[in-house]
């Protein structure tokens, strides 16, 4: 593991539910999984810690689901909520330090050695100073999660960086200024922000699933587009863009060029 710091919940207003599948559907807006999230912590918070009661509620959370899920072979945990009152913190209600001493996280889709042993692949492929500049940058629950399970994602928007400055950057240096970080958090932030993508959209970032339900990472036809390759393409692709046309592919383009130039301009102020 590269990175030294538990990705999940690192604190400072970051925690992470993605392996849980909170982002596994196509309306996986904020305002739609705050509410998917607040109704399973208020359909959790009577039950009682017995196994029976907790796989009931679960069963019963699960039959509920108006949407089923955008990748059918990844599954999406009714455990997951809300772990404070202020609703700023996500996480598995099962947890036995949610529970105060009892696990229920066999109650969930997964077995709770599978919970307890799982990293997903950021915990690799991010660099320690990486993962705790997107979680400087984005202190809360549901940007952190869209972003930090978005490793070229970040990778890319590191590399566009660079590639403005024409000099590496170190992703602590950024962190320690508190313009830079600003400028850092809107351009992570285009994640939720970016518009023009569509709420309800058929992909997940630059996935789409393929006919067994498993996730294709998806690329662009320049051919088609007529159009050549330019470093945001990865960025763009990562942002869920879906360009049909030169003209939105040329819009998405300048967007990130634009977020890319504002933190090129506050580390250079």
């Amino acid at each position: 593991m590269s990175v030294s710091f538990h990705l999940c919940q690192p604190g400072r207003g970051a925690s992470c539910g993605a392996c849980c599948g909170l982002y596994n559907f196509r309306d996986h807006s904020r305002a739609t999984l705050t509410e998917r999230l607040a109704a399973q912590t208020h359909a959790l918070r009577a039950v009682p810690h017995e196994p029976e009661a907790w796989h009931a509620a679960a069963r019963a959370l699960l039959e509920s689901r108006r949407e089923n899920p955008l990748f059918p072979a990844v599954r999406v945990c009714p455990l997951l909520g809300f772990l404070d009152a202020e609703h700023t913190r996500v996480g598995c209600l099962g947890h036995p330090k949610v529970t105060g001493g009892v696990d229920l996280r066999d109650c969930g889709v997964y077995r709770a050695d599978i919970c307890e042993t799982f990293t997903c692949p950021s915990f690799t492929w991010l660099t320690d100073a990486q993962a705790r500049l997107v979680q400087a940058a984005c202190a809360d629950w549901y940007l952190y999660g869209l972003v930090v399970t978005d490793v070229e994602f970040v990778r890319g928007c590191l590399r566009l960086l660079e590639w403005v400055l024409a000099m590496p950057v170190d992703p602590e240096a950024l962190a320690a200024r508190p313009g830079t970080l600003e400028a850092m958090r809107q351009l992570f932030a285009l994640k939720e922000t970016a518009p023009g993508r569509g709420t309800h959209a058929a992909v997940f970032g630059r996935f789409t699933p393929d006919t067994e339900g498993e996730p294709v990472s998806r690329t662009l036809d320049y051919a088609a587009l007529g159009a050549r390759a330019a470093p945001e393409d990865e960025v763009v692709l990562c942002l869920g863009y879906v360009p049909t046309h030169l003209e939105e592919l040329t819009r998405a383009r300048e967007l990130v060029r634009v977020h890319v130039r504002a933190v090129a301009h506050a580390l250079e102020a």
